[in-house]
């Protein structure tokens, strides 16, 4: 069984915080965008604002999953 390493964990947490952060901004989004509309500057802010936080939470948890298989040393011919 591969598990993740100490850099995946924390990458896997900082996609969980992340996806929080996505949450809130997304109901921030909704919030301007029916009181002032799409037209106004805080919503347009609101919607780059979720979509940062939400790309940032995917790259993340890509980056925190362990590795399928063991990769061999490059070298591992030339050494038997």
């Amino acid at each position: 069984m591969i598990v993740r390493s100490t850099s995946k964990k924390i990458a896997l947490g900082f996609a969980i915080a992340c996806l929080i952060c996505t949450a809130a901004s997304l109901a921030a989004f909704i919030y301007f965008l029916v009181g002032k509309g799409v037209q106004d500057v805080l919503s347009a802010s609101a919607m780059a604002t979720t979509l940062f936080f939400g790309s940032c939470a995917t790259v993340l948890y890509f980056i925190s999953k362990p590795p399928r298989h063991e990769l061999q040393p490059w070298d591992e011919q030339e050494a038997q």
